[in-house]
C-alpha cells in the first residue's frame, strides 16, 4: 500500500475515486482547520477508517521531509504475474511499458492515461524507474486503484513473455518510418515507451516487434513521454474499435 500527504490531494481523490483510499492517518496532536475537519468529516460519510496516530508514523514515508498531519494510505490495484497477461488475435487489450522514465511526476500520469484508456497494466523495471511515491499518486489522480503496476527484473525478458503472451509488441522511436498512425493495433498490444531525451535503449528496441512514431508537423519535434503516452493509448482505443 502507497500513502498519498495533504488535504488537497486526499479531497481530490476524496471527490473523484473515493474507492482508491482505504484509511486516514492524522498526526495525534494536530488542530486540524476547516478544510481539515471537512476533510475528515467525508471520509467518515464514505466509511473509511481514521486512524489518529503519532506523527512520526505520518512523516515516516516521506524521506525525512517532514510538515505532514495527515495522510491517506491508497489501496493499490493488484499486479498479476506478467505471464498471466495474454490475448487472443484482434483482442483491443492494452500493456504500456516504460523503459527508464524515472520521473515520478511522468509515471503517474502515465498511469491516469492507462486507467482513461482501459489499458491492462503499466509494466516498468525494477531498475531505473521511477518509486510509486506520493507525487506519483498525486499525478495518477487515483489512477493506482484501478491499473496494476507490474515490476520485472528484465524489461527485454519481459517484452519476449508479453510477445509469448499473444501480444504485438511496438515501441516509440522519434527516429522510426512507421507512423503509429498507419500501425495495425488490432491487439493484444504492448506499447513501448522510452525516457525523455535518452529514448529507448538499443536492446529494447531490438526486443520489439517493430518501431513506430508520432507525427509531428509542428515547430516543436517532441513531447514530454506522459504525453506521448496519452496520445498513444487514446490512438490505440481508437483504432481498436473499442470504446469501452
Amino acid at each position: 500500500m502507497s500513502r498519498i500527504y495533504g488535504t488537497h490531494a486526499i479531497g481530490d481523490l476524496l471527490a473523484s475515486v473515493p474507492e482508491s483510499v482505504a484509511s486516514l492517518l492524522i498526526a495525534s496532536e494536530t488542530r486540524l482547520d476547516a478544510e481539515g475537519e471537512a476533510l475528515l468529516a467525508r471520509a467518515r460519510e464514505l466509511g473509511i477508517p481514521v486512524h489518529r496516530v503519532d506523527r512520526r508514523e505520518v512523516e515516516s514515508r516521506r524521506g525525512g521531509r517532514g510538515g505532514a498531519s495527515i495522510a491517506a494510505d491508497i489501496r493499490l490495484a493488484s499486479a498479476p504475474a506478467l505471464e498471466e497477461l495474454s490475448g487472443a488475435p484482434g483482442e483491443p487489450q492494452l500493456v504500456m511499458v516504460l523503459d527508464g522514465v524515472t520521473d515520478p511526476h511522468n509515471l503517474g500520469a502515465i498511469l491516469r492515461s492507462a486507467a482513461a484508456f482501459s489499458a491492462t497494466a503499466v509494466v516498468v523495471g525494477k531498475d531505473r524507474s521511477a518509486p510509486l511515491n506520493d507525487a506519483a499518486i498525486r499525478a495518477s489522480a487515483g489512477a493506482v486503484a484501478h491499473v496494476p503496476l507490474i515490476r520485472v527484473t528484465n524489461l527485454a525478458r519481459a517484452l519476449k513473455t508479453l510477445q509469448a503472451g499473444g501480444f504485438w509488441v511496438y515501441g516509440l522511436s522519434a527516429d522510426a518510418d512507421q507512423s503509429l498512425y498507419e500501425t495495425d493495433l488490432a491487439g493484444p498490444v504492448a506499447l513501448v515507451l522510452g525516457a525523455e531525451g535518452a529514448g529507448l535503449r538499443p536492446g529494447i528496441e531490438r526486443a520489439c516487434d517493430g518501431l513506430v512514431s508520432l507525427p509531428m508537423p509542428g515547430r516543436i519535434a517532441s513531447l514530454n513521454v506522459s504525453v506521448s503516452a496519452g496520445i498513444a493509448a487514446a490512438e490505440f482505443r481508437r483504432r481498436s474499435g473499442s470504446g469501452n
